[in-house]
């Protein structure tokens, strides 16, 4: 019988940066902190070229099915989403339900 891969280790990640050369690209995941206004990198992909143009063909079909279940993915009016005011967004959103949770709990009967 098979033996079964474990599941990878799920990471948040919430800031991104992609570099290149002539032979391959290089992607840095990590999670900026507001409190530190800095992002901490905790992963790189280092893939070919191919592969990478492949990543991006399936990140880009995923969006479309995802805005094709739940509706548009809202972004700024202009073309220059600013990345870090983004994050802030999503952090801001991600602490407003936390503290929202905790408080349902607290007050739980």
């Amino acid at each position: 019988m098979p033996r079964k891969a474990r599941a990878p280790e799920g990471r948040y990640v919430n800031y991104f940066e992609v570099g290149h050369n002539a032979a391959e690209f290089v992607i840095d995941f990590g999670q900026f902190h507001v409190e530190q206004d800095m992002a901490r990198l905790h992963t790189r992909i280092v893939t070919s070229p191919v592969y990478a143009k492949l990543l991006a063909a399936m990140l880009t079909n995923a969006v479309e099915r995802y805005e094709g279940d739940h509706g548009n993915i809202e972004a700024d009016d202009n073309d220059d989403l600013d990345p870090l005011e983004v994050v802030r967004q999503s952090i801001d959103g991600y602490d407003h339900a936390l503290r929202f949770l905790a408080h349902k709990r607290a007050n739980k009967g």
